[in-house]
């Protein structure tokens, strides 16, 4: 009785190309749906960063406002700058050597054009290359402590943007991750008793770029790196407004396109409503503006563009913008 035989077929090589092409496409299936999970995740994750540190300035900035006082004086109560030289903003802290954000008309747009007939709104202002430099005198709402000894007192307090390494001096040699940083300077009350209020004082300039003590008076222009509250905020701006007799708000502040200063010496100018707006990198345009602005040619910029419009670009691409509108309490006494 025979065996029975038993086949020694193969494989063949169109069966393998079959296989192998089903492998791939499924691995680039799953690749892509998990390309997709990733992104998804990232920018839920970058939603809630930005929403988180946004809602923490304003928060900040609505307790300070209307907290903010004025008294009928000679003195600037309150005050407000935007600076696009980069030589003076090097006595506030920043940074500027190198590629850095676009101090020209890119950059400065303080009253956008109304389009179809709808009024110009602060969300698509830009405030310059440092943004608004905005410092008024507030009572300090912190708890009494060894580092503020008067507790609630009169204090003057800063908001501005300063571009500056993570750590370290700005120091050409300082080869710290840079970042654009908003920072809140808010002196200690004894400091403001001694250096009075009028913001315009000498006792709150400076005359150096290193960085002074925290709560020090000079903090006011050049911020103590403690003094951080935001990173990766790229624009900072408000505006302020009064009522007119109709009691009806009018804006006071930017009155025209290249108002650049507001000071309230009296109560006329002193505002009653602030509207301010922050603009917020996303951790992915924080690292793409740091290496479009490193020398190292990561990003290279493409033809035709001019290095403002590049910068812009990437910018608002990877940025959210936040506004809120703030009701100033402050009155004559």
């Amino acid at each position: 009785m025979n065996a029975p035989r038993r086949s020694t077929r193969g494989v063949t090589l169109v069966e393998l190309l079959v296989a192998l092409t089903l492998t791939v496409g499924l691995a680039a299936l799953l690749l892509n749906v998990t390309r997709g999970t990733m992104r998804l995740w990232r920018n839920a994750q970058d939603t809630f960063s930005t929403d988180t540190e946004a809602k923490l300035v304003l928060d900040m900035l609505e307790r300070d406002l209307q907290a903010a006082l004025f008294r009928e004086t000679s003195a600037a109560w309150l005050a407000v700058s935007v600076i696009s030289t980069p030589s003076i903003l090097a006595n506030h802290g920043w940074k500027t050597s190198g590629t850095i954000k676009p101090s020209g008309n890119d950059s400065l747009d303080l009253i956008p054009a109304d389009v179809s007939g709808v009024p110009a709104m602060i969300a698509g202002a830009r405030f310059g290359l440092s943004g608004t430099w905005l410092r008024f005198i507030t009572t300090n709402l912190e708890s009494k402590s060894a580092s503020n000894p008067g507790g609630s007192q009169p204090v003057a307090v800063s908001y501005q943007i300063a571009r500056r390494p993570l750590s370290g001096s700005i120091a050409a040699t300082n080869t710290a991750t840079v970042r654009y940083t908003l920072f809140r300077s808010a002196v200690a009350n004894d400091s403001t008793l001694t250096s009075g209020f009028d913001l315009l004082a000498a006792n709150y300039g400076s005359s150096s770029p290193a960085f002074p003590g925290a709560r020090s008076s000079r903090s006011i222009t050049n911020p103590n790196t403690a003094d951080a509250i935001a990173s990766n905020v790229i624009d900072f701006g408000t505006w302020l407004y009064r009522r007119n007799g109709a009691g009806e708000l009018e804006r006071v502040y930017p009155s025209t396109a290249a108002d650049l200063e507001h000071t309230s010496f009296d109560l006329a100018e002193f505002p009653e409503v602030a509207d301010v707006m922050v603009r917020l990198l996303t951790e992915e345009g924080a690292n793409a503006i740091e290496a479009l602005e490193s020398a190292s040619g990561v990003i290279v910029r493409p033809p035709g563009v001019s290095d403002s419009e590049w910068w812009w670009s990437v910018a608002e691409a990877h940025s959210r913008v936040y506004v809120r509108r703030i009701q100033l309490k402050a009155g004559p006494t």
